[in-house]
């Protein structure tokens, strides 16, 4: 099972662009304009929310839900701001975090 907190670390200490998530395949990192799949299990769609809703507020989950499309700020003690993107493809969420 993934952690939020020990992906945005590695996200921090590679320097990488951004993480990519969709259920189905390990997160994906983006370092120096190259994808790289994590080593791990593929994501389900119960750990594609969890994630997710461990950066979004419900107001914003619920703006996605709706709108189909969401973006934010996430601010973690201790770190820089990530940026997340969020949207509907079909009836799957998929996201990024920067």
């Amino acid at each position: 099972m993934y952690c939020m907190d020990q992906l945005l670390s590695l996200l921090t200490a590679e320097r990488a662009k951004e993480l990519r998530f969709r259920a189905g395949r390990p997160p994906l990192m983006v370092l120096d304009d190259e994808q790289h799949c994590l080593q791990g299990p593929p994501i389900t769609h119960g750990d594609l929310a969890r994630l997710l809703r461990s950066l979004a507020s419900s107001r914003q989950m619920r703006y996605l839900r709706e709108c189909g499309a969401v973006q934010f700020v996430y601010t973690a003690v201790r770190r820089a701001p990530f940026v997340v993107r969020a949207q509907m493809e079909d009836e799957d969420v998929v996201f990024t975090v920067s």
